[in-house]
Order: structure tokens, then C-alpha cells, then sequence
């Protein structure tokens, strides 16, 4: 009658430690669900974006006034340059939302290709 008894508890344990690691699962989930945001912040409110992107398009002026004194090192800056605009891209990709974005996007994918192609067939 011990085996039997010993079989019993055992059982026991077995469920009681399951229905506890189930009640803090649970419990864990629930917490982590009311502790998240609703919705993703919209673009306009991720921190740092406006200081970014306003960042990135000085630094794309900054090498576009670089440009036009380039010389010799033509090739360096417009190498320099079509990085920038490809940061701004990036930035923007990130930063802005809805119809400004997908135009926005078009005209610095135009410009990064325009941009590639001069390099290509320019700079050696």
C-alpha cells in the first residue's frame, strides 16, 4: 500500500507543479499584454526621426556644395554623396508614412539610380 500511496503523491506533484508553471505562463502573458502599446507609435512620433531626417538632408546639401567645387576628386564626392542619399532614403523609409512616403521614396530611388548610373559609367 506505500508504492501505491508514493504513486499518488507523485502524480500530485506532477500536477501541481504544472498548473503552477501554467498559472505563471499565463500570468506572465496577460501582465506583458496590458504592459505593450495598442498600436505602433505613427512615424510622425518615433523619437529622433525629425532630427534625423533633418540631419541626413543637411549632409546631402553639404556634399551637393561639395560637388560643384569637386575638381580631381569628383568621383570621391559623388561616391560620398550617393551614400547620403541613401541614408535619407533610409531615413525616410522609416520616418515618414503615407502618400508623402511613397513619393518621397520614388524620387530618391530615381536619384540613387541616376546617381549609380553616374558613377558607373563616369568614375573608373
Amino acid at each position: 500500500m506505500g508504492q501505491l500511496e508514493d504513486g499518488a503523491v507523485v502524480r500530485r506533484f506532477v500536477f501541481a507543479s504544472f498548473a503552477f508553471v501554467s498559472l505563471t505562463m499565463l500570468t506572465t502573458f496577460a501582465l506583458a499584454l496590458l504592459a505593450s502599446p495598442a498600436r505602433p507609435a505613427p512615424a510622425d512620433d518615433r523619437p529622433g526621426c525629425e532630427r534625423s531626417l533633418a540631419q541626413a538632408l543637411a549632409e546631402v546639401q553639404a556634399t551637393q556644395s561639395r560637388m560643384k567645387t569637386a575638381g580631381a576628386d569628383a568621383c570621391t564626392i559623388t561616391r560620398q554623396y550617393f551614400l547620403e542619399v541613401v541614408k535619407v532614403r533610409a531615413v525616410t523609409a522609416l520616418c515618414k508614412n503615407g502618400a508623402d512616403r511613397e513619393r518621397e521614396l520614388g524620387r530618391l530611388d530615381a536619384d540613387v539610380e541616376r546617381i549609380n548610373g553616374t558613377i558607373a559609367s563616369v568614375c573608373r
